[in-house]
């Protein structure tokens, strides 16, 4: 297996550094090539780094313009951790509606989803967003030929308004 991720922490189980002390047995003997993590904050990161030699390979997080967890994304750079975004686009709910991706696209002659995909591989962040409509997949691979500049990454930046659009991962139980 190339990867193998914890899907949540389920901090209220208190399990997840068990799980993870298995998880690297599984990359020690080979059976993965690298584990990480998925939905995991500061404070579950901290302890796993605290309490075992492993530093996840990644960290698989909810990551959009209105939610850019940058306190995340800090830690992960610390730390070598790559981030990916999960719902990187916004779940469709609104996100590239925003007249501000749109001025930007504008000005680069792009969709607002490229501007927002732009803006994550500049974060450098692991993006793979979902799409089955063939126009949109060849959309979202256009996305190398141009660079937001400053003005552009500060107007996405505006948009940060904690808006959380899955489960809070300190919250969240999966059975």
């Amino acid at each position: 297996m190339d990867l193998y991720l914890i899907h949540w922490p389920r901090p209220m189980r208190d399990d997840y550094l068990t799980i993870w002390r298995a998880f690297a047995e599984i990359a020690e003997s080979g059976r993965a090539r690298a584990v990480g993590v998925s939905n995991f904050q500061p404070a579950q990161l901290e302890r796993l780094l605290a309490e075992t030699p492993l530093v996840p390979a990644v960290n698989q997080i909810e990551l959009h313009p209105k939610f850019p967890q940058a306190e995340l994304r800090g830690i992960h750079a610390r730390h070598g951790i790559a981030t990916e975004a999960w719902s990187p686009l916004g779940q469709g709910r609104g996100l590239l509606d925003d007249p501000v991706l749109a001025r930007v696209g504008a000005k680069h002659g792009k969709s607002p989803a490229q501007v927002v995909l732009r803006w994550h591989l500049q974060l450098g962040n692991i993006v793979i967003p979902k799409s089955v409509t063939p126009s949109r997949i060849r959309e979202n691979f256009d996305v190398l030929g141009f660079e937001l500049d400053a003005d552009d990454l500060a107007a996405v930046a505006g948009m940060d308004n904690g808006t959380r659009l899955g489960p809070d991962p300190d919250e969240f139980d999966i059975s």
